[in-house]
């Protein structure tokens, strides 16, 4: 699978070897998604790392199938997000889970197994290393990437639905060895719901792979003034106000029109690209689509500016997004669109990120303005290099190292 969700535990698996630490990786088959990423499966190959597939009996398991965003029916992602929040919790991957604990247990038996790692979202995978431990006794790792009861991805239709999800969430936690979590803001709000029954909880952020960046120019095109946004476009996070910001630039800049461009990769949809077209904007717009990791990366680097949008919606102050880490890793300058919260702080202690509300058109065109001066002076301001090296996938890895070597010694 493509998108910024895999790469934290691909990165795990590719550098754990390097800290005493040989991974298996127990995975599906390929089913129904909407981007696949041969880039980081070959990470994984060169790595020397097994990968352990099971079938996938998940809701979407008609073989390897990618689902262009750009091209699919918001009635149709609706429609499955009812389904899921009405009749599959905690999630539509639950299918899967007897089969996965199934080959666990089997490669228990037949391997040298000293501790079991599984990361969430999808929580269908928590509940497997649940129902492992209790067979095998196992030592467990739990890794939640985003909140689990108040994630900003999930909506109950019914109180007894969060109420149930508030149960599982409880039963499934507890009964780990010690609990992974993205940023200091889960830690707080996963243990006050766990109470005195917690397990130790870990913050081990999401971060960028120095070597993947290393490979890459970070050279943009003398004449061009690139502001890129890399990632999906759902919900209520869409490009809307940053495009009304450049349009009010352009409105009373002449010069800026001539070398302002605006790229995305991720893909952009139909709705986006009416409000591209209503404002004027096709000419200085181009829409990679969506680029495997890599090439993500090579963008990036060449790009003079990188645009970041959280959307308005429950929870979202609390959201930190992958990408956020790789665009301090490029150390360029960062125009992020986001409220208060733990992302706005994470971009303060950057030191090259200027922050405005989710919907400032103003603040968000004086902010454009001011970066594009910046830049026709050759004086764009340039992230802490020394800050973001805490973030490297290497040292994020080492972490995760010392946690499982402390699990396993408790036993």
């Amino acid at each position: 699978m493509g998108g910024s969700g895999v790469q934290r535990p691909v990165k795990f698996a590719k550098y754990l070897q390097r800290y005493g630490w040989e991974p298996i990786v127990v995975a599906p088959d390929p089913g129904i998604y909407h981007t696949f990423d041969e880039s980081l499966n070959k990470e994984l190959a060169d790595a020397n790392v097994r990968v352990e597939r099971v079938q996938n009996s998940a809701l979407l398991k008609a073989g390897k199938k990618s689902i262009n965003p750009s091209h699919s029916k918001p009635w149709k992602a609706a429609l499955l997000k009812w389904i899921t929040s009405w009749f599959f919790l905690p999630d539509n991957k639950k299918g899967w889970i007897n089969d996965a604990v199934k080959k666990c247990v089997q490669l228990t038996e037949s391997e040298s197994i000293s501790a079991l790692f599984a990361t969430a979202p999808p929580y269908s995978n928590l509940i497997v290393a649940q129902r492992v431990k209790a067979k095998t006794g196992l030592p467990v790792i739990m890794d939640l990437r985003d909140d689990w009861l108040d994630s900003h991805l999930i909506s109950y239709p019914t109180r007894w639905h969060y109420n149930k999800m508030k149960r599982l969430e409880s039963d499934t936690l507890k009964t780990s060895d010690h609990i992974t979590v993205v940023n200091s803001y889960y830690k707080s709000k996963i243990k006050d719901r766990l109470g005195k029954n917690s397990p130790a909880i870990t913050v081990i952020p999401n971060g960028f792979d120095r070597e993947t960046f290393a490979s890459h120019n970070s050279a943009g095109k003398d004449n061009e003034f690139v502001i890129l946004y890399s990632g999906l476009f759902y919900g209520s996070r869409k490009p809307d106000w940053f495009l009304k910001s450049v349009k009010k630039v352009i409105e009373k800049h002449d010069d800026f029109s001539k070398h302002v461009q605006l790229w995305f990769q991720g893909g952009l949809n139909q709705s986006h690209w009416k409000t591209i077209n209503d404002l004027g904007l096709r000419g200085c717009v181009t829409d990679f689509g969506y680029l495997e990791h890599h090439n993500a990366v090579a963008n990036v680097m060449k790009a003079d500016v990188l645009f970041l949008t959280l959307g308005d919606r429950k929870h979202i102050e609390a959201v930190t997004p992958g990408k956020v880490f790789e665009y301090m890793g490029s150390l360029k300058p960062i125009l992020a669109y986001i409220p208060t919260g733990v992302t706005h702080s994470l971009l303060n202690k950057y030191g090259a990120a200027s922050c405005v509300g989710i919907t400032d058109v103003d603040a968000g065109a004086d902010a454009i303005l001011k970066l594009y001066e910046q830049w026709k002076a050759n004086n764009l301001p340039t992230g802490s290099f020394e800050f973001i090296q805490s973030f490297d996938r290497l040292n994020l890895t080492e972490q995760l190292s010392g946690v499982l070597d402390r699990v396993t010694e408790e036993i």
